[in-house]
């Protein structure tokens, strides 16, 4: 069995560091324009729980960032269909909310992981994400409150842009 300890200390982590700045971090997402994701369920679980894990739990898919400002669509293995969502970029992080109903689902990329220095520009091509599902509306008001107001049990993964080119 996988481990769950290193998975929880991990997004403590990404959760406590400052973030990136946000404007350096969108830039670069609406150079990828569409982004996929893969998540694994972090935080808390049980020791009782023995039973094999998959790799991943969540595959999200991020379309049409930058086409329209402040906007999105967000494709998740978990709903049938794109949703639109919200893209806030407030100071050190950038993050892309869906309202469901009176939650929301929020896509948080924390930080460029991984750089591709080849060619004329700088690049990501691989982004450290979570991805919470919480009843805090006020998401819409201060996004980076409501994300370190979170507890650490998300879906922590990454996001590389669809096409690397």
């Amino acid at each position: 069995m996988r481990s769950r300890v290193p998975n929880a200390l991990l997004l403590a982590s990404w959760l406590c560091a400052p973030g990136a700045a946000a404007a350096p971090m969108l830039d670069q997402l609406v150079l990828a324009r569409d982004v996929i994701c893969s998540f694994h369920k972090s935080g808390p679980s049980s020791l009782v729980d023995r039973a094999p894990q998959r790799a991943d739990d969540l595959m999200v898919i991020i379309e049409g960032i930058g086409v329209d400002p402040g906007s999105a669509s967000v494709i998740s293995s978990r709903s049938v269909g794109p949703k639109p969502a919200r893209v806030y970029a407030p100071d050190t992080r950038v993050h892309f909310v869906e309202d469901v109903n009176d939650s929301v689902i929020v896509t948080t990329m924390l930080d460029c992981e991984t750089w591709n220095d080849r060619g004329e520009a700088r690049k990501c091509t691989r982004y450290g994400a979570v991805v919470t599902w919480h009843f805090d509306r006020s998401v819409h008001v201060d996004p980076d409150r409501s994300f370190l107001a979170l507890p650490g049990n998300s879906y922590a993964g990454h996001c590389e842009p669809w096409n690397l080119e």
